[in-house]
């Protein structure tokens, strides 16, 4: 009558040596029923988040997977062996296949699986909290940027997509942890930047160059901020 699971206490043993990735999938969405799919991701140690928007849950091609790609290369494990951890749904197993396959299976360089146990979030609480806070941070996107055109913006807008990523930047570069850190901070051992611009403001950019002949053309033009490249620091 009173048994509960196992619980899930924090390991006190030293850390094993291999950076652990872990993912889910989380469907923020609105009244009126449209759910955004986003793919969110952790890497246990430093505390890295990484989320996209997809076109629905399970293997998607390359787009996924690239995206996978390049936030293990953000947290500096391009290569060498990861442990990716996840639970036991069918279309998380289809991601992960994809990035065995990507990653290759040669020594050095391995992608070794955990699963957690069926129905048992807390085995990956993780990959929990980055969840809750990329879907608080969306929220914080999206209310600011309703605040200031004056008027709302529905979930089904194609700038909404663009907010999981930047949120992902944001929580990774400016939320501090019990360490005094930010997980930028314990990846990279130095503070990240931010430019003080808000999602989906009004910014000239400068456009690239095509003609050097062309130099009486204008330089810059007017665009609308969605993001940045955390690999780059492109806008």
């Amino acid at each position: 009558a009173k048994g509960k699971d196992l619980d899930h206490r924090k390991s006190v043993r030293e850390d094993r040596g291999l950076p652990e990735f872990s993912f889910d999938y989380c469907f923020p969405g609105d009244e009126f029923g449209y759910r955004l799919t986003i793919l969110v991701g952790r890497e246990r140690v430093t505390g890295m988040t990484f989320a996209t928007t997809v076109p629905e849950k399970g293997s998607k091609g390359k787009f996924v997977a690239d995206r996978c790609l390049d936030f293990f290369a953000e947290c500096g494990f391009r290569t060498g062996d990861i442990v990716i951890k996840t639970d036991q749904e069918p279309a998380i197993k289809l991601l992960v296949k994809d990035l065995v396959e990507e990653r290759g299976n040669e020594p050095g360089h391995k992608t070794l699986i955990e699963e957690s146990p069926v129905q048992s979030s807390g085995s990956n609480g993780v990959v929990e909290r980055a969840v809750q806070g990329v879907e608080g941070q969306v929220r914080v996107l999206k209310l600011a940027l309703e605040e200031r055109i004056g008027a709302k913006v529905p979930a089904s807008h194609c700038i909404v997509a663009f907010m999981a990523e930047y949120s992902a930047y944001l929580l990774n570069r400016l939320e501090v942890g019990k360490d005094g850190k930010t997980a930028w901070e314990r990846s990279r051992g130095k503070s990240g930047n931010v430019m003080g611009i808000e999602f989906g403001e009004k910014v000239m950019y400068k456009k690239k160059k095509r003609d050097k002949g062309a130099k009486i053309e204008a330089r810059w033009e007017k665009g609308i901020f969605v993001g940045a490249r955390p690999c780059s620091g492109e806008f």
